[in-house]
């Protein structure tokens, strides 16, 4: 029979860590699983570790790309051969907290309206010291408003079904990076977003990550998911420049004199979130996010000799936090 849960991990040159992030699913306190390795052509010793885990387990998969691909085109290879009815996303420098695939698939299997399931992760360093917790724990409606934005989902945390995601064609080979905040656009238009309280992952911070090693590529792909993510919300075309102020606020570029275009921007989409959600707490928490995001933007300005961005930017997460809707 076909396991419920399929762990995708996709794997380049991670001898370093994947065998503690295998170990950690094999912990699961949950047994109805595989592990589909995507090996992205390593030229390390990645591949003997990967093989040394398939001769002891037979829920372990292995498939391998003759030559390195990119991360969505690994997710995509192993999506071809996964057989689990759920999608279990983790990274091969990551570690599986205890509960994580029970809770998410019990979630899964209740809730036929949740497109992804998700938890908490801790972010640590080398050493395994914490560096900060990622919740995502806001309500569904807000997420999508935040979605518009930046990843507001996360990403190695997250369940989802098998058959959304062969639906939706499977990850973009247009973004190297990111591929999890553009995936998640368009999950998120076919159910909802729960997030169960607790810490699922521990995601490790290093110098290798691929995110590092894509810096050069980020902007355009953050600009191509925003779009597609925003121009539906409000309905019209968004310029270049509209995306280029909203990546200043929301990604730290630190480019001066972008602060009211990104204003009205946010306003207007914050305004469709109102006309679509009446609930006025849901309000309130949106307002705090975007509040917060703009004396988070401030906090860098003023770190990097701009005093005058930076008290524009501190004013505009006053108005957000306290002017009424």
């Amino acid at each position: 029979m076909n396991p419920k849960v399929t762990v995708l991990i996709p794997v380049f040159n991670r001898a370093q860590f994947v065998d503690e992030a295998i170990r950690s699913v094999m912990e699961q306190d949950f047994a109805d699983f595989e592990i589909v390795l995507a090996d992205d052509g390593s030229t390390d010793a990645t591949p003997r570790v990967l093989e040394s885990w398939r001769q002891r387990d037979p829920r372990v998969v292995v498939v391998t790309s003759p030559v390195n691909r990119g991360i969505p085109a690994a997710l995509n290879l192993g999506l071809a051969h996964a057989r689990g009815k759920y999608i279990a996303r983790l990274d091969s420098d990551d570690l599986m907290m205890p509960r994580r695939l029970a809770e998410e698939a019990a979630l899964l299997d209740a809730r036929p309206d949740v497109a992804v399931a998700s938890c908490y992760f801790e972010v640590v360093d080398l050493e395994g010291r914490h560096v900060r917790i990622w919740r995502g724990d806001e309500p569904h409606e807000v997420t999508l408003l935040l979605l518009n934005f930046f990843n507001s989902v996360g990403g190695p945390q997250t369940m989802f079904r098998r058959d959304d995601v062969i639906a939706e064609g499977g990850y973009s080979l247009d973004c190297p990076v990111s591929e999890d905040y553009e995936m998640f656009v368009r999950l998120l238009r076919r159910g909802r977003l729960e997030t169960l309280p607790f810490v699922g992952v521990r995601k490790r911070t290093h110098a290798d990550q691929s995110i590092l090693r894509w810096a050069g590529e980020r902007r355009v792909i953050w600009s191509r998911v925003m779009r597609s993510s925003l121009e539906p919300y409000l309905m019209r075309p968004v310029c270049d420049e509209e995306i280029d102020a909203l990546i200043t606020v929301w990604r730290d570029d630190g480019i001066p004199g972008r602060a009211a275009l990104a204003d009205s921007v946010m306003r207007e989409a914050f305004a469709r979130f109102c006309a679509a959600v009446p609930d006025r707490a849901l309000r309130v928490i949106a307002r705090k996010k975007i509040a917060h995001r703009w004396f988070i933007a401030g906090r860098i300005f003023r770190s990097r000799g701009h005093p005058a961005e930076a008290a524009k930017y501190l004013a505009r997460a006053a108005r957000w936090l306290l002017t009424p809707r």
